[in-house]
């Protein structure tokens, strides 16, 4: 099984309406929603929230806000896959089926797991951010973003695969952390994509390999929900 996932950070409506019209991918993707956004409001995909929990903040306030904001969603993933057992209590008592929120970036044979507290966890195969900025953290590996082998083991192996993107990454071709930073303000406040856009190797030039693969092998990306449920059932 293969997931497409967004999560919408510093996308507001006319964005996100500019990256539907942009990026197209084959089948139907989950968008973790930092907002209510018309431009989503009749498509096919799936809608869930993507609430910020910061250190200090009222956890409870914007837990329920986002709720109330998706009222019928069945999933959640918090900005930087904030998570504990508590908030996996909290979800189970209102009415949400899974998290996806931990990480297993490359492996193989991923399956969804069911927590004792009643919440299954849909892992994150592949994070864009997780993937270029890898080497800022950890320097001494070797490791080299947008590799291809991510793409041809989730076409391949069995499993669930979960790729998770975000439209500003996608829009802007983010190849780096710094390059992002300096485009951020920028995107943000309306100025053209094709002012601002990378030129090279970066997320959307993945973005586009990956969906080219998906669509020469005849894949098609399923919501989390309907990969969990063909798991279950």
């Amino acid at each position: 099984m293969l997931c497409l996932s967004f999560d919408t950070d510093h996308m507001d409506d006319s964005r996100m309406a500019e990256f539907l019209s942009r990026v197209t991918f084959p089948g139907q993707g989950t968008f973790f929603c930092t907002q209510v956004y018309e431009s989503l409001s009749d498509s096919r995909h799936e809608l869930a929230p993507h609430p910020f929990l910061p250190e200090g903040g009222d956890w409870q306030k914007e837990l329920a806000r986002m709720r109330t904001l998706f009222p019928r969603a069945r999933g959640w993933r918090s900005h930087s896959c904030v998570f504990s057992h508590l908030l996996a209590e909290w979800l189970g008592r209102n009415d949400y089926l899974y998290a996806s929120t931990n990480d297993q970036y490359n492996d193989t044979g991923i399956t969804p797991v069911r927590q004792p507290w009643g919440l299954w966890h849909m892992p994150i195969y592949y994070m864009d951010n997780m993937d270029f900025s890898t080497g800022r953290f950890w320097p001494e590996s070797d490791h080299e973003p947008f590799s291809e082998e991510v793409i041809e083991k989730a076409l391949n192996q069995p499993g669930l695969y979960i790729f998770d993107f975000h439209p500003i990454h996608l829009m802007l071709n983010t190849p780096d952390f710094e390059f992002y930073a300096a485009a951020r303000d920028r995107f943000k406040a309306g100025e053209a994509i094709e002012n601002l856009r990378f030129e090279g190797t970066g997320t959307l030039t993945f973005f586009q390999k990956l969906t080219t693969a998906m669509q020469q092998a005849e894949r098609r990306s399923q919501t989390l929900t309907e990969a969990l449920e063909t798991y279950i059932g």
